[in-house]
C-alpha cells in the first residue's frame, strides 16, 4: 500500500506542478518628437510715403523701391521652410490725422505687395530672409487736411 500511496503522490505532484501557457505579452515602443524652429517676423523699417500736397495723384511704393521707402521685415525660422505671406486687404488700412473721423482726415492705403508677390505668396526661409512690402496710397484730395497721417498694418507669415 505504501507503494501505491507514493505513486499517487507522484502523479498528483506532477499534474499540479505543470504551468499553463501565458495569456499576455509585452512589447516596447519609443515616443519620438521632432522640434522645429518656429517662424518669426520682425519689422526692420516702416512703409514711408514721404510728403504730398493737396491735389497730388496716388503714389505707389514698390517692394523694391530704390529710394528705400518700402517697409522691410526680417523672417527667420526653419532653414528651407516654406511660408506664406498674408498682406492687408484693400479697405483695411486708412492713414488718419487728428481725430480721423472725416474723409478729409483720411488717406487709404491699398494694393499691398511683397518682393515675393501679392497676398498669399510663398517664400522659402534662407537664414534671415528679407521681406519687402510696398503699397499704393490714394490720391490726395484738394480739401485734404494738412498734417501727419499714419496707420498700422500687419504682415503675417506662416509655415505652409
Amino acid at each position: 500500500m505504501k507503494k501505491l500511496g507514493i505513486m499517487a503522490l507522484a502523479i498528483v505532484g506532477f499534474t499540479t506542478g505543470a504551468h499553463a501557457a501565458p495569456t499576455s505579452d509585452t512589447a516596447s515602443a519609443r515616443a519620438t518628437l521632432i522640434v522645429k524652429k518656429k517662424i518669426h517676423i520682425t519689422k526692420v523699417k516702416d512703409l514711408e510715403f514721404g510728403e504730398a500736397y493737396q491735389g497730388d495723384a496716388a503714389d505707389t511704393v514698390a517692394p523694391a523701391d530704390s529710394a528705400g521707402r518700402n517697409a522691410e521685415f526680417k523672417v527667420t525660422g526653419r532653414e528651407g521652410g516654406v511660408f506664406t505671406i498674408d498682406l492687408p486687404d484693400n479697405g483695411t488700412v486708412i492713414m488718419t490725422t487728428g481725430d480721423g473721423t472725416t474723409a478729409d482726415k483720411q488717406v487709404a492705403v491699398q494694393d499691398f505687395v511683397s518682393n515675393f508677390g501679392g497676398d498669399g505668396a510663398t517664400a522659402t526661409i534662407a537664414g534671415d530672409t528679407a521681406l519687402f512690402v510696398g503699397a499704393t496710397r490714394a490720391a490726395i484730395a484738394d480739401e485734404q487736411q494738412d498734417g501727419e497721417y499714419q496707420a498700422s498694418f500687419d504682415v503675417t507669415v506662416a509655415y505652409q
